[in-house]
């Protein structure tokens, strides 16, 4: 079961070093998917369910009606920060 926290809950948690997606297509994807979801929550403030994988293998969702794709990661409300090579989806 993957649990919900908040953005501010994110700060305390560790992710991998390396990239929870096996395959190109899929990191491609999900970076398509990321600047929709930054469309969307720019324009709409629609929240937004980010699904993050941690380095112990739990998975956890985030949801933010403000999410900003920086480089390699994802700036939540709150100036909070996802590795995006921890993301395994996201839901909008």
């Amino acid at each position: 079961m993957i649990r919900t926290v908040s953005s501010q809950e994110i700060a305390h948690f560790h992710y991998p070093a390396y990239d929870v997606l096996p395959n190109e297509e899929d990191r491609i994807n999900r970076m398509i998917d990321l600047i929709s979801a930054m469309a969307v929550s720019n324009t709409e403030r629609e929240p937004i369910g980010i699904v993050v994988q941690l380095s112990n293998g739990d998975e956890i969702e985030v949801i933010s009606n403000m999410i900003e794709v920086e480089d390699d990661v994802v700036e939540v409300k709150g100036a909070h920060l996802i590795p995006i090579r921890a993301i395994l989806r996201v839901e909008i």
